[in-house]
């Protein structure tokens, strides 16, 4: 039990295979897409909390050679703003890691969409034909009020 006060500590990793179960409970639970997640198409970064409990996590869909769309950005209330950042940080690392220069993802609320502009993210002008192949992608952007953004690398 954590006392008041007392600081709680996270570890941030990449999903493994095996966290594919419990990954999409987190994500059901969060009623978000949670499509693809055991299918290793998309890779999953993961908070967890000292109990090993997920506390947030971000995947990238990779969709072409040097495209990806972030999806499945689920915080717990637990978490504040500096873990947000640093799961967007570790997910540039991770775009590097596997040669994804451009980025998309949908903002669905003006909120996030200010928060994404201050880690560099811009309202994209168009809409790669590459994208309409991802189910998430197309699911998505019939939320009403849904911003695609990209940011690109270097």
């Amino acid at each position: 039990m954590q006392k008041r006060g007392e600081r709680m500590f996270y570890q941030l990793r990449v999903a493994r295979e095996k966290d594919g179960d419990v990954l999409e409970e987190f994500l059901k639970q969060a009623k978000t897409n949670h499509e693809g997640v055991k299918e290793g198409f998309t890779q999953f970064l993961m908070l967890e909390d000292s109990e090993k409990n997920i506390a947030g996590c971000l995947g990238i869909e990779k969709i072409s050679c040097d495209q990806g769309l972030l999806r499945s950005l689920v915080i717990s209330d637990k978490l504040h703003q500096g873990h947000v950042v640093t799961l967007f940080q570790s997910m540039e690392l991770l775009c590097e890691k596997h040669q994804i220069k451009t980025v998309y993802l949908i903002a669905n609320q003006h909120s996030s969409a200010d928060f994404l502009a201050a880690l560099g993210f811009e309202p994209a002008e168009s809409v790669p034909e590459e994208l309409f192949s991802s189910d998430h992608f197309c699911e998505s952007r019939q939320t009403e009020g849904a911003v695609l953004m990209k940011k690109a690398s270097g």
